[in-house]
């Protein structure tokens, strides 16, 4: 059935209350439907993460006592919980007619777990229309899949929160992954072959997928789709290869749970796919083609080729630029391996032992105790303001004795005699000598609980 669009403001079975985002819960996503094969087109990232959204409100409608075949919502609350933030939904909407066109074939990674599905349609049928100056969404699953979809019994608990800071279809799937399997702590061990469709969401092509070589799929599909769950999600993932003789023949995946990590979920998603569509329009370069490179390469690569090839595209040396969308798949591979190494490095630092995370503390500490040290300086400042008089000459005539007798740069007694204890090039040793005096040796050294305050009040700022 395609897309549909209708307006009913005054019907009145459209009097259904609103799912409440408050109220909403994980996703029991079925087993059988993580490794899902396209089998007449490609399933985007967008297309995965809408198809997780309608899933998760019809399992909400059903926990709720609304037994329907056809579910409803409003489409701003379907795309609130995408964290899609655009006002253009025609995007949305070409997702939405796609997932009635694209079949797949459903099944588990696990052998012989669940029934195998027959190829059916991610959708049977999905309607929008306006009501009462609001736009609803309706949608129903096949009725062969309905109740296995809604009421699961084997199923992997996901928070769709976390899907919605992926930004790769690759991403997505190995997320998924470890929610099924984050109780054994692994994956099962497939051919590395057998990963790439459901991976990457391309229709299967046996005679392509012989001619691919695996290091070409770590580089490009694997390890920045690891990257990027182990840097937004609560799993760290860990790639294990096996080997047939010298060459590697299968893979999993190692699974464990972070350690009570808090997560920014609440902050705004990432803008880079609209923002590029919108620079590749201006280019000559479709959001189909769009979509593509960011489901290979990632948002993160895209973004940053696209300045390139703009620059490219503006100058005429050596030659002028005839086909944009050509030059810039010359470049993502060297922009997708570069995000790479961002993202793993991003995710080292998480790593309290790596070389980057002792970096990133040291200097950290190095802040803080600069921060601190300021504070003692102004403390220190304002408590010799505060003496009589009197006893601000006598001190700044014992100190200047002081510093004769260390033999310092004339410079230094030579501005502290014309300009004063406050004069820039004598205050900061002016103030430590009197600090030494009044408070003693240790005058400039913090303890952890005075680190820990300037901490509690600088956090990260300027330090990473």
């Amino acid at each position: 059935m395609p897309l549909s669009y209708s307006t009913a403001d005054n019907d009145p079975r459209h009097e259904v209350a609103t799912v409440g985002v408050d109220d909403y819960q994980p996703l029991k996503k079925p087993v059988n439907a993580l490794a899902v094969v396209a089998q007449s087109e490609r399933i985007t990232v967008l297309a995965r993460k809408t198809y997780n959204v309608l899933l998760s409100l019809a399992q909400d409608e059903l926990r709720k006592g609304a037994e329907v075949e056809v579910h409803r919502a409003p489409l701003e609350e379907v795309v609130h919980l995408l964290r899609y933030d655009s006002n253009d939904i025609a995007v949305v909407k070409k997702h939405l007619r796609s997932m009635v066109k694209t079949t797949v074939e459903w099944q588990s990674p696990t052998t012989g777990e669940g029934s195998r599905w027959t190829v059916c349609g991610l959708l049977s049928q999905c309607e929008l229309e306006k009501v009462r100056n609001q736009v609803w969404v309706s949608w129903a699953f096949a009725p062969a899949l309905r109740h296995e979809l809604l009421n699961p019994r084997v199923f992997a608990r996901m928070n769709l929160a976390m899907v919605s800071q992926l930004t790769t279809h690759a991403a997505v799937f190995l997320y998924e992954l470890a929610c099924r399997y984050q109780n054994v702590a692994k994956s099962p061990r497939q051919a590395w072959r057998w990963w790439h469709d459901p991976m990457t969401g391309r229709v299967p092509d046996p005679e392509r997928l012989e001619k691919l070589d695996y290091s070409f799929f770590k580089r490009d599909v694997l390890k920045p789709a690891i990257a990027q769950v182990n840097a937004n999600t609560d799993f760290v993932i860990e790639l294990v290869e096996h080997k047939s003789g010298r060459f590697i023949n299968e893979i999993q995946f190692n699974i464990k749970v972070k350690d009570q990590r808090q997560l920014g979920l609440q902050q705004a998603p990432e803008k880079a796919d609209l923002e590029s569509m919108r620079q590749a329009r201006e280019m000559g370069i479709t959001d189909a083609r769009v979509e593509k490179i960011v489901d290979t390469y990632g948002s993160e690569a895209l973004a940053s080729a696209l300045p390139e090839l703009r620059r490219r595209v503006e100058s005429t040396f050596p030659a002028p630029v005839r086909d944009p969308e050509r030059y810039l798949m010359s470049l993502m591979p060297g922009h997708a391996q570069r995000a790479t190494a961002n993202a793993v490095a991003r995710e080292a630092r998480k790593d309290p032992d790596s070389p980057e995370s002792l970096e990133i503390q040291g200097r950290r500490r190095q802040a803080y105790e600069t921060a601190w040290k300021e504070r003692r300086l102004a403390s220190i400042e304002a408590d010799f303001r505060a003496r009589q008089p009197d006893s601000q000459q006598q001190t700044i005539r014992d100190l200047l004795a002081a510093m004769e007798a260390q033999d310092l740069h004339p410079q230094i007694i030579k501005r502290f005699k014309k300009a004063g204890w406050s004069h820039p090039l004598v205050k900061g040793r002016f103030l430590a000598m009197y600090a030494e005096a009044t408070i003693g040796a240790g005058w400039n050294v913090p303890t952890d609980e005075d680190l820990l305050a300037v901490a509690a009040h600088l956090g990260d700022a300027g330090v990473v």
